[in-house]
């Protein structure tokens, strides 16, 4: 049988591998450049690709900072080929240099298909005499595949099946999930969970849900166990000169064998190429690569795509041609290494550029009123929101989570988000968490020694007083007895402080805001960390060392810009990890593996041509 399967794929091997790429123009203001060989088999009209550096050698920088494994081969993988099959002895030594995960163009008579029936991994062949060797073990491991052609290529055929056995449980195994790894379990205890009704002893501003009847699960016969699904996942391959081909199943490799054209590859678009022009190809161990409409229809009937790439929703496409109202027609991504870390670059070009002029890149404004602690910190302005807005799709106030909120700012605030809170808030905006021992989280719980906040810059600032006077109103009437309002003098600054009385008698404040500059507001979860904060930190942020090399690599934004203190957070959430997870191996690996990031930073910056989002992840060398 294995002969069965060898011999087609062996034949095939030998034949005249592809015609080779021809010179063409290159478009205007583009610079030369050699694509990946595996774009000159991809359509033009593809949907997106991801390329990945697949030499052996190209992934060895990551030693710098991680313990690779003994032989580890970089990237260690491929999609669609089970785990089983050893990746640095049987792959990579038939491997060539790019390998490609590309979404095929939606089947014509389906126009839009799920994620699976479009995506189709492409990979190199260096050496063919060892790919009978390759397909044997997939035999052994999958079992022997269904064999049928199309236009003259060999596809194998593994079918995924769903298949239900019954749960084998050991004595005393109360639970699927090892205690060691069931995180949830571990925090159902947590005291600061429990210390929330202190502040919930108020009159409810809405009213209670009326009670729910619990969904009641189907009985089962006495001692029958419920049967446990497990689903094993379809494989194909078809196998051409040159390259090896997988998918989930036929439909996206029959739809990439179909298209022969090489005159029409994705190497010769002209918006690919723009991608091939960048500066960092030559370094990127990951290159990525989408038509921006497409993608979005891609997504809009891909659950999971969708949850993946937040892109616009199909409420957004155009039905006849199903073009996109968003300015962005392509959009790229390089991942490469630093010598502090990783660092990755996303682009979005426009279709038209914007007649709005571009806004000067500045240094992250408000890192001087926050403190060198700061845990984490996002700010940007109105045209953050206009440059991402359009690639999802929606509004800010549509996303998932933030859809109610304007209902219930009305319901119990009598407040309109749209009409009196978003319009003054036309300056910069900056969100922030750090530590503190005082305010609202430390009141609910001492061990939750964290305030939050945030700063907001206006150019109306008699609107914003209008608002706020108008929500402590609010507060102070309809929690009447449970939140006192009360003013204080901060250097000759007037600060409002919502106050509650603590269990023990002592009154403490659970929320602040005040005018900190003549058109600069500041709101904390509490006057104490106000305070902390105002009139300025004993140590800013913009002096810390940390911040300095998070942000140092990546360009000036003047979008915004978001910066994480990986190593001060994991200090902090390691006070509540159990000591089971602690001790266990798999909770060692990932602790010892998030331990080595320093930080997480991020910067938005729009050009004339595109808008630019660069990400960098600072990393601590190997000791």
């Amino acid at each position: 049988m294995l002969k069965r399967v060898t011999l087609p794929v062996l034949s095939v091997l030998v034949l005249t591998t592809g015609s080779v790429l021809q010179a063409q123009p290159v478009p205007e203001g583009v610079a030369a450049t050699s694509p990946p060989p595996v774009t000159t088999v991809l359509p033009g009209e593809i949907s997106g690709v991801l390329l990945i550096d697949t030499r052996a050698d190209a992934w060895n920088d990551l030693n710098r900072f991680i313990d690779l494994p003994p032989g580890f081969s970089g990237p260690g993988f491929l999609p669609y080929i089970p785990a089983e099959v050893n990746f640095a002895r049987d792959i990579q030594p038939w491997l060539g240099d790019w390998t490609a995960i590309a979404l095929m163009p939606g089947a014509e008579e389906t126009g839009r298909a799920s994620l699976q029936e479009n995506a189709v991994m492409v990979a190199p062949i260096q050496d063919p005499n060892r790919i009978p060797n390759f397909v044997a073990q997939l035999s052994a491991i999958q079992g022997q595949p269904r064999e049928r052609q199309f236009q003259g290529v060999t596809l194998l055929e593994w079918p995924g099946q769903n298949m239900a056995r019954e749960q084998q449980k050991s004595p005393g195994s109360g639970q699927s999930w090892p205690v060691a790894l069931n995180p949830l379990s571990a925090f159902k205890q947590s005291k600061w969970l429990k210390g929330l009704p202190v502040l919930a002893q108020t009159r409810p501003i809405l009213p209670d849900d009326p009670p729910r009847t619990p969904a009641q699960p189907v009985p089962r016969p006495p001692g029958v166990p419920t049967p446990e699904t497990q689903i094993t996942r379809g494989l194909a391959i078809a196998i051409v000169p040159g390259y090896v081909a997988a998918a989930q199943s036929s439909a996206p490799l029959e739809r990439w064998i179909a298209s022969k054209d090489r005159s029409n590859s994705l190497a010769r678009d002209p918006q690919f190429q723009r991608t091939l022009a960048h500066p960092e190809l030559g370094r990127s161990l990951v290159i990525g690569y989408g038509n921006f409409p497409q993608l979005a229809q891609l997504s809009s009937a891909s659950p999971l795509l969708n949850r993946l790439v937040p892109l616009p929703a199909s409420r957004e496409m155009n039905p006849a041609g199903g073009e996109l109202a968003t300015p962005y027609s392509a959009i790229d991504l390089m991942v490469w290494m630093e010598p502090q870390g990783i660092r990755a670059q996303s682009r979005g070009f426009y279709k038209t550029p914007p007649p709005q002029p571009r806004v000067s890149p500045t240094p992250n404004p408000m890192a001087a009123r926050l403190p060198a602690s700061t845990y984490f910190t996002c700010g940007g302005s109105l045209n953050l929101w206009q440059a991402i807005g359009p690639i999802l799709g929606q509004n800010l106030l549509t996303l998932p989570g933030l859809e109610q909120i304007p209902e219930f700012t009305q319901s119990t605030l009598g407040l309109d988000v749209t009409q009196d809170i978003l319009p003054w808030m036309d300056g910069e905006i900056t969100a922030f968490v750090f530590p503190t021992n005082r305010g609202f989280f430390p009141t609910v719980d001492a061990t939750m020694t964290l305030g939050m906040g945030s700063i907001i810059e206006t150019s109306d600032r008699p609107s914003a007083e209008r608002l706020l006077t108008q929500l402590d109103e609010r507060i102070a009437n309809q929690l009447s007895g449970a939140i006192t309002i009360t003013r204080h003098q901060i250097n000759e600054n007037s600060v409002t402080s919502w106050e509650v009385i603590h269990p023990n008698g002592r009154t403490e404040s659970v929320l602040a805001h005040g005018w900190i500059s003549e058109n600069t507001l500041m709101m904390t979860t509490g006057l104490g960390p106000f305070q902390e904060l105002y009139p300025q930190p004993s140590q800013s942020l913009a002096n810390a060392f940390n911040f300095q090399s998070a942000l140092e690599p990546l360009p000036l934004a003047n979008l915004g810009s978001c910066y994480l203190n990986m190593g001060a957070v994991l200090a902090w959430v390691n006070t509540f990890v159990p000591q089971e997870i602690n001790a266990s191996p798999e909770g060692q690996i990932v602790l010892n593996s998030l331990g080595k990031i320093r930080s997480l930073s991020g910067t938005g910056v729009s050009q004339n041509t595109h808008v630019q989002w660069d990400l960098f992840m600072l990393l601590s060398p190997r000791s």
